[in-house]
């Protein structure tokens, strides 16, 4: 995971690094300059536009701007790094039942809610010291590449953005330990983690499709934009930079760590191979998993035919189907073990 990190975070912003000299030598070539003079008045940088463009204020997913963003989060080995610290939160338990190696450690004399904190903490503790690292390696060859003139932190977004990156890392994390802790089969456990990370960033456009077929009259720019809330599983998820959701992603973050300690310790080894291994959870997990479906499915149709806006009633029979399609799926598996590896 360090190494990962280090190729990902610390590589990236060498690589950003790079990218901002290459910017700033091409501004200070003639070729630039003779740019300047062919190009029509409304056209031109003034010396101002220019050091704006290569002013460096916060860090954002490469988003576009009037100055310079660093992009190293949006390479393809920094996605890497979510899917890493997901299988690191299988690995802690899911994995740990799948190859029955619990019956050893459930047996061990050690309080269970001691050995899922000692898991909470390692676990977390690794992704840390690894972000932090990597992170300070690669900002350390920022700076010093970036003159000081050039630099103009807006401090609340680099602490929102950067702090909220390292939530995310652990919000999954224990998202996958938590799931691992009330399920007993691996690859639902798996299943229910893709779903659960993808599906709240898809609800605003869920939502803002039903209330635009509710009312076609109605001003979208009116309405309140809860994105960022939907994002606590993405990286710079946070994009307005607000207290309110990194505050929430935290809630989240410890809700899910009590519930890890909650249920394992009263995981049963007996219980091995169910799809759930609590009967109560099973209506409420049925609900959230079909609910979650109906949005990802729902999404996807939309996605797939942006030439028209669908109709209500299209609309309504895509989410209500998909609903009830995902309720019968989830009413197979937990209630008649359909599928389920014996």
């Amino acid at each position: 995971m360090m190494l990962l990190f280090l190729y990902a975070q610390t590589g990236g912003l060498y690589l950003d690094a790079d990218t901002w000299q290459e910017q700033y030598d091409y501004y200070q070539s003639d070729g630039f300059a003779k740019e300047q003079q062919q190009s029509p008045d409304d056209a031109k940088m003034s010396p101002k536009d220019v050091k704006l463009s290569l002013t460096l204020d916060h860090f954002a997913a490469g988003f576009p701007g009037d100055s310079y963003q660093p992009t190293y989060t949006m390479g393809q080995f920094y996605i890497g790094l979510s899917i890493l610290v997901v299988i690191l939160g299988l690995a802690m338990v899911s994995w740990e039942r799948y190859t029955r190696k619990d019956h050893f450690s459930l047996a061990a004399p050690f309080k269970r809610s001691s050995m899922i904190i000692v898991k909470i903490l390692v676990g977390g503790l690794s992704i840390v010291v690894t972000y932090s690292v990597s992170l300070w390696l690669g900002l350390q060859h920022l700076f010093s590449v970036i003159p000081s003139e050039y630099i103009d932190l807006d401090m609340k977004k680099v602490y929102l953005g950067l702090i909220g990156n390292l939530g995310t890392f652990l919000l999954l994390f224990v998202l996958a330990l938590f799931l691992g802790t009330i399920m007993g089969e691996l690859m639902a456990t798996i299943i229910a983690v893709v779903i659960v990370t993808m599906m709240p960033r898809y609800i605003y456009t869920i939502w803002m499709v039903l209330v635009q077929l509710l009312d076609p009259k109605l001003d979208s720019s009116t309405l309140t934009n809860w994105t960022s809330y939907a994002n606590i599983f993405v990286i710079f998820g946070n994009s307005e930079f607000q207290y309110g959701p990194f505050i929430f992603q935290m809630l989240v973050l410890l809700l899910l760590g009590w519930g890890a300690v909650f249920f394992y310790k009263r995981n049963s080894i007996e219980k091995n191979g169910k799809v759930l291994m609590f009967s109560y959870l099973r209506i409420p997990s049925a609900l959230f998993i079909s609910f979650a479906s109906m949005i990802l499915i729902t999404s996807f149709w939309i996605n797939g035919n942006m030439d028209e806006m669908p109709s209500l009633l299209s609309f309504l029979v895509i989410s209500l189907g998909s609903f009830l399609g995902c309720l019968f799926i989830c009413y197979m598996v937990l209630y008649r073990n359909t599928w389920v590896r014996r």
